[in-house]
């Protein structure tokens, strides 16, 4: 039971980042839409007849129609560090779902610019809150030795949001026309949502934070239902044991402030969560995933394959290669994943502006498959490592008190580097062109660099261990604990 309760509890609370894919997924190709196009003014009537023209303002509000949705993320996680602490994990994750389901209807039924934006910025705010929540919860829930694969069921669900996406279009675009057609993608968002609402019924409340809010007998209950064994079982009580004792500690030194994030003991956890969030935009993957298919219509590809074959064989190659990475982040470890990942993703970038360069120094159509290749190979080494790595490496490293607020701000420099990329990348490729896949290529082995030289492998510890891979707590904390007379030993009589 214990096992199968783990994994339910997982799976419900991933559904989280299965709206966030089925977002990543599904603007893509609505923003090629006609029907959409002519009513928010990214496309013109043709006076010549045939389908209507790409309008002079379609970057600037192709961009813009992404970027609301982006800044809404960077608020609704930036929220998640008081959220998660002062209501609590699952209701934060709950919250998202209903600032995501309202985000979703206003986009649905948008009559114009104003009220689509409005829907996105809510929307994102959403997939903000849930992206730092549901990974926080998580690691609080999973056991030491599956944590990690646990943690990735959050990217899986994120890559299965984005597959389904892709497929609802696909069968859209050859069935239906007029607004219905976007309207419908839009709207088929909320059921998952909605889904998301009744699934929180079976979600418990993180032991760690009932422990932190005093409600020890809850804290135990819950511990030994996720565990499979009785409150009195010797390992549910090590693991209660240790909790209780870091909650000692800490209630010693008081609640952690935002300015304690960037302390001696915690600075450097805050710095591998930002710049690992950072280097994971980096790598280039949101900008496949939003512009996937005007990059294979550069490419010369016909518009049908570019914005709906091709598309869906990225997505579905994406889901299926986030398989593997849930078996290596525990079987390899973490830095490990994030050295060879950083890699391969440098050599598969540095491959597809190669192939492109050749196909048009060379004039041969023929090396564009060499390109999808290559960038194809990208998404699988993405999807193996840096993809699902990450969430579990922020998710872990934080102490009880810190956890949230580390989350929070680690989540938030992902989606203020994600809003960044998506903004500037059209900008790259206006004036670099296919040079621009060497920068995120550059990246890949820079972020490697990083993983190997910076990153201490956290797996097979506990939430607990982590002060002894990150060196001690604040002195603050030491030295509280010290005046108040806070002994460890005397947590073993709990």
């Amino acid at each position: 039971m214990g096992r199968f309760y783990n994994y339910l509890v997982t799976l419900a609370s991933a559904m989280g980042g299965f709206l966030f894919g089925y977002e990543i997924g599904i603007i893509d190709q609505i923003l090629h839409m006609d029907s959409f196009g002519l009513l928010f003014g990214l496309r013109v009537h043709n006076e010549t007849g045939g389908r209507p023209a790409i309008s002079p303002e379609y970057g600037d509000l192709a961009g813009w129609i992404t970027f609301t949705f982006l800044m809404g993320a960077v608020f609704g996680s930036a929220s998640a560090g008081f959220l998660c602490d002062f209501i609590g994990r699952r209701p934060s994750i709950f919250l998202g779902s209903i600032l995501f389901t309202a985000g979703g209807a206003m986009q649905t039924v948008a009559p114009d610019i104003g009220v689509l934006y409005g829907g996105r910025v809510i929307s994102g705010a959403g997939v903000g809150l849930m992206s730092a929540a549901v990974p926080l919860y998580i690691s609080e829930t999973a056991p030491t030795e599956n944590r990690g694969r646990l943690i990735s069921v959050y990217q899986l669900m994120v890559t299965f949001g984005i597959l389904v996406a892709s497929c609802v279009n696909a069968a859209i675009l050859t069935t239906l026309t007029g607004e219905l057609e976007w309207r419908l993608a839009m709207g088929i968002q909320i059921i998952p949502a909605l889904i998301l609402w009744l699934l929180i019924i079976v979600l418990p409340f993180s032991p760690r934070w009932l422990v932190m809010k005093g409600r020890d007998k809850g804290a135990l209950r819950v511990l030994a239902r996720l565990r499979n064994g009785s409150e009195q079982s010797a390992a549910v009580q090590s693991e209660f044991k240790a909790i209780k004792r870091e909650d000692a500690d800490e209630r010693a030194a008081g609640s952690a402030s935002w300015m304690e994030l960037f302390q001696d003991g915690v600075r450097m956890r805050i710095f591998l969560g930002v710049v690992l969030q950072a280097f994971q935009q980096w790598t280039g993957i949101n900008v496949v995933l939003y512009y996937a298919a005007k990059l294979f219509t550069d490419m010369g590809f016909a518009e049908f394959d570019a914005s709906v074959t091709l598309v869906i064989i990225n997505a579905a190659i994406n889901f299926l290669a986030t398989f593997p990475g849930m078996w290596l982040v525990e079987r390899i470890g973490r830095k490990k994943l994030m050295v060879l990942g950083g890699i391969a993703m440098g050599l598969s970038h540095c491959c597809v502006c190669m192939m492109l360069g050749l196909a048009r120094l060379l004039n041969n159509k023929n090396l564009w498959w060499g390109a999808v290749v290559f960038l194809y190979i990208f998404t699988i080494a993405f999807a193996a490592s840096w993809g699902p790595v990450v969430w579990v490496y922020q998710s872990e490293i934080f102490s009880m008190s810190t956890r949230a607020k580390g989350t929070s701000l680690s989540t938030v420099s992902n989606w203020a580097w994600n809003a960044i990329i998506a903004k500037i990348t059209p900008t790259f490729f206006a004036h670099a062109d296919y040079f621009t896949y060497l920068i995120f290529g550059g990246f890949g082995f820079l972020m490697s660099a990083f993983a190997l030289f910076f990153v201490p492998e956290t797996r097979g510890r506990s939430l607990e261990d982590m002060d002894q891979i990150f060196g001690r707590v604040p002195d603050r904390i030491h030295q509280k604990r010290v005046k108040n007379g806070v002994d460890n030993i005397a947590m073993e009589k709990i």
